[in-house]
């Protein structure tokens, strides 16, 4: 499976359309790097390109409404970059330094997991090229199990929640940690837990 370098246009979403990763690109209004490959399990003819700004990695943008989360790297897509100046990323001259740097921030954003409760939640990517059949393959399968396996946290994580607002609860009934934790058969660790954890009121 050979990929060679071609331009970016909003529709470049298929297998078939895919460039190595670390290509960069440039438009009128910047340059850009490569950096990986949103694959969703569920459509696996489809790979969205992945995009880092060099501008955001020498600026970072300090608006919110700019930022993932926790505002570390805004990751683009092609929508976010054609059509806004140019339709099309053109292939660019190659920097590695810059390649490097747009890479590791690009794998450090995604590894934070900062955005459980956004779109971004149900995303999982490739951060290097995927060249046989057989890699694509087991991407795909490993990409089906991610998402399972976030599901499956996030419905513990909400549950655990809903356990210490009960928690918190009896204590207050209670008048005190110990007689909640009698009650309940559990440690007074654990009630002292969910009282810091409950989330305060207005």
């Amino acid at each position: 499976m050979t990929m060679t370098p071609q331009p970016i246009t909003e529709h470049s979403d298929t297998m078939s359309d895919r460039s190595p990763i670390g290509t960069r690109y440039a438009d009128e209004d910047g340059t850009y790097t490569l950096v990986a490959y949103l694959i969703d399990p569920h459509a696996p003819r489809y790979a969205r390109p992945v995009l880092v700004a060099d501008d955001d990695l020498t600026n970072p943008p300090s608006h919110p409404y700019d930022r993932i989360a926790n505002g570390d790297l805004p990751l683009l897509y092609p929508e976010d970059v054609c059509g806004l100046g140019s339709e099309t990323l053109e292939v660019a001259p190659d920097d590695p330094e810059m390649t490097a740097k747009a890479r590791a921030a690009a794998v450090k954003q995604y590894q934070a997991r900062p955005y459980r409760d956004t779109g971004e939640f149900n995303r999982v990517m490739a951060f290097d090229d995927l060249t046989t059949d057989e890699e694509l393959a087991a991407f795909i399968n490993f990409a089906a199990a991610e998402l399972e396996l976030r599901q499956a946290q996030q419905a513990l994580e909400k549950a655990s929640r809903t356990r210490a607002e009960h928690i918190a609860r009896i204590a207050d009934l209670k008048g005190s940690q110990q007689a909640a934790a009698r009650t309940l058969g559990v440690n007074q660790s654990t009630v002292s837990r969910a009282l810091r954890e409950r989330p305060e009121l207005p």
